[in-house]
């Protein structure tokens, strides 16, 4: 008898790198560790009440309770739309510029699958986020790294990819995630210049829109909209993640390629979700704002703290991460003996590609009072180091 097994797409995926460091932390916990776990970007704070009571409401409303239409809602395609004529002075058509998802993830599943031919290039940063590498696999894409180096600010050399003559896409992350580093106009000028001869899309992974320290970040449409899609989320700006709701904007014909893939591959979003995502996006911004003012909070209280302690630390100019390097000692086994040792868990740099090997990064997804305690956890931490 034969014996049952995956597709090739699936038995060719790497585990899952966020999930692994899920069980690491469960079994810590199980054995009794009290765990500080700053390895993931979940945010801690709750959703704005006015959001919940609109989900609340629109829960209760029967026009929810069927299938909803595969296209976005026009009142979320137009708070959308509003959102980046208010923030980024980008003037975006609702109807052909804009689709909803269920979070930034599926969209950029949506962009790479929609995009991407089996056998194309897709280009990515390194470090990145590992589900560009999941992604690519699952398209079938040959996969190009993009090396974001530290001397540069991590902005993109795209010297470095002189020697391609083709690819489907090119895909950048700003503000980045693992590093922290917010883009510059001249990052995106480059990158639509090397599109262009590439014949390239241009993809922005915009899920940290609202977390710019110094300055608002730049999306990436303000330099293009005729060969650029970003994708975000409401995760981030309004403690949503668990709601699962994000959407895409740009260039109309990469939108049209990226609402069909979705109409076959997820279906459509509950409408009480787009009717709460609308709130949000429609409504005061002064929770965001708020969000933002407590990130910042937290960053200087770890940044400083590490610094006095003689960590080399990266400070984030958006996110909610701080990146820290380790000077030389591999980063996964210092993870597991931070975890084991003195109940911290981190992201291993090495997870998000070579250009992570040697470092760490720290969520900031806990109160200030238990950011003080961790930062006193990373003290002992160096001093065993040492």
């Amino acid at each position: 008898m034969t014996a049952l097994r995956a597709a090739a797409r699936v038995e060719n995926l790497p585990p899952n790198f966020f999930g692994a460091l899920d069980r690491a932390v469960a079994q810590a916990r199980a054995a009794g560790l009290d765990v500080i776990d700053v390895s993931k970007g979940n945010p801690d704070l709750p959703t704005p009440a006015h959001i919940v009571a609109t989900m609340q409401a629109a829960v209760a409303d029967p026009v929810n309770h069927g299938y909803p239409a595969y296209r976005v809602r026009p009142a979320l395609s137009h708070a959308i739309a509003a959102r980046y004529q208010e923030d980024h002075g980008v003037v975006l058509d609702p109807d052909t510029q804009i689709a909803a998802f269920h979070g930034s993830h599926e969209a950029l599943m949506a962009a790479i699958l929609g995009l991407v031919d089996e056998g194309r290039t897709l280009v990515v940063p390194d470090p990145g986020y590992p589900a560009y590498a999941t992604a690519a696999e699952l398209a079938g894409a040959e996969l190009r790294t993009l090396p974001l180096d530290r001397a540069r600010g991590y902005q993109p050399d795209f010297a470095t990819l002189r020697d391609l003559d083709d690819a489907a896409a090119i895909l950048l992350n700003y503000p980045h995630n693992p590093t922290g580093a917010v883009a510059t106009v001249s990052t995106f000028d480059d990158a639509v210049a090397e599109s262009t001869r590439l014949e390239a899309a241009v993809i922005n992974d915009f899920a940290y829109s609202s977390l710019g320290y110094d300055a608002r970040p730049l999306s990436a449409l303000t330099v293009d909209t005729s060969r650029t899609v970003e994708v975000s989320t409401l995760s981030k700006t309004y403690n949503m993640a668990g709601w699962r709701i994000g959407f895409a904007a740009g260039a109309a014909p990469l939108i049209a390629a990226m609402r069909s893939y979705q109409a076959h591959a997820f279906s459509t979003i509950f409408g009480a979700t787009q009717d709460a995502a609308a709130a949000a996006l429609a409504g005061d911004q002064e929770v965001a704002h708020d969000l933002l003012a407590t990130y910042l909070a937290r960053r200087d209280l770890v940044v400083d703290a590490l610094r006095a302690q003689g960590w080399d630390v990266v400070a984030p100019s958006g996110t909610f991460f701080v990146w820290v390097g380790l000077r030389g000692d591999d980063d996964v086994a210092f993870a597991e003996r931070l975890l084991a040792e003195h109940g911290v868990a981190v992201a291993p740099g090495s997870g998000f590609g070579a250009g992570g090997a040697g470092f760490i990064r720290i969520s900031l997804v806990h109160p200030l009072e238990r950011l003080h305690e961790l930062v006193e956890r990373l003290a002992v931490a160096k001093g065993a180091q040492r």
